[in-house]
């Protein structure tokens, strides 16, 4: 609350600054008392109100619902509109007409105009240049700030992602059972089950705490930490659970951000497994040149899940992650009915 607040008063300093610009920076007549309330003067005043608000539809609205989904041809139609309206509306609501040859400026009798400024044959667009910089200085502005604040949020959401994956993914629930699937085998087989076990183990944690720092990983590692993950899945699942799992395409020479599958699939495994009950999982992942396809598909099953197991915090943290690193190239549906829960992620890699 405290930060909002301390943001609220910059942003209410800086309007009534920008709006205070004509009274300091813009040329008046020397000696005229009330050119505040001159018609140049209220043009600027007007212009810098649009301008103001243009800067706030621009950063919540064009560049986030326009240049972020690259629909660059409609916000270069929103900026040159954008234009058009500060540089003609604050003219024709102050009674000048923009499309005359020259703005009519003479001075009284003994009065000298100012250094650099024509007393007549003042053209439009000399009249309304400092307009013209300060729309532009706004526009860029306005894209620096949000492109600051989504750098941040990117750097803040991997921060998240690289401690909610090692709370979620590798879970002391997840890693007793699979202790004790190892135990069990190493009982009931002497060396190659058990040594095949720990090393799987040994991948999925080196995976998450070596490679998931970096922005992208290549796709290859990432399904290799999915095949591993599943195999241990595999281990304790009853054979009541009919598991369909199938990778096809090339995985090599792709990158990808890292975790951004496996929570769709540990909560098929997480809600989608009882072995009082028929259960079904089936993962397909297709990967081509362009694009990574997966599809999740789980029954629904009552489970007694830990308090830990319960936040869902995966899933959102996953689905804010694909907005800020693939905004515009993902397209993810989940969906269900009564008896399935259905997830389908596309990924275009390039």
């Amino acid at each position: 609350m405290i930060t909002n607040r301390k943001h609220l008063v910059w942003h209410i300093t800086g309007c009534i600054l920008f709006l205070a610009l004509p009274l300091f920076l813009f040329p008046h007549p020397p000696g005229e008392k009330d050119f505040i309330f001159s018609k140049p003067t209220q043009r600027d005043f007007i212009g810098n109100i649009i301008m103001l608000a243009f800067f706030y539809i621009n950063y919540f609205l064009l560049i986030p619902k326009l240049y972020y989904k690259q629909k660059y041809i409609l916000y270069t139609i929103a900026i040159i509109t954008g234009f058009l309206i500060i540089t003609l509306v604050p003219s024709f609501l102050t009674g000048h007409n923009p499309f005359s040859k020259s703005m009519d400026i003479s001075l009284p009798p003994g009065m000298h105009p100012m250094p650099g400024v024509k007393p007549d044959g003042f053209t439009f667009i000399e009249e309304i240049r400092h307009h013209i910089f300060l729309y532009v200085t706004v526009i860029l502005f306005s894209v620096l700030l949000r492109v600051r604040s989504r750098l941040f949020k990117t750097e803040i959401a991997r921060n998240n992602a690289e401690i909610l994956s090692l709370k979620a993914q590798i879970n002391p629930h997840f890693l007793f059972n699979t202790m004790n699937n190892i135990y069990a085998l190493s009982v009931r087989e002497k060396a190659s089950a058990t040594a095949s076990s720990i090393l799987k183990l040994s991948g999925l944690m080196r995976y998450v705490v070596t490679e998931t720092g970096h922005g992208f990983v290549s796709l290859d590692k990432e399904i290799s930490y999915i095949n591993d993950y599943i195999e241990l899945q595999r281990m304790r699942l009853d054979k009541r659970v009919a598991l369909s799992y199938k990778v096809s395409g090339n995985i090599t020479g792709q990158q990808i951000a890292p975790l951004l599958m496996i929570p769709f699939i540990e909560n098929a495994f997480k809600h989608g497994v009882n072995p009082d009950e028929d259960s079904s999982i089936n993962i397909h992942i297709e990967i081509t040149a362009l694009e990574l396809k997966i599809i999740v598909e789980n029954n629904k099953v009552k489970v007694a899940l830990d308090p830990h197991m319960k936040s869902g915090h995966g899933i959102e943290n996953t689905k804010s992650r694909l907005q800020l690193l693939y905004p515009s190239r993902h397209f993810l549906i989940l969906s269900e009915d009564d008896n399935h829960f259905r997830v389908h992620l596309t990924i275009h890699l390039t």
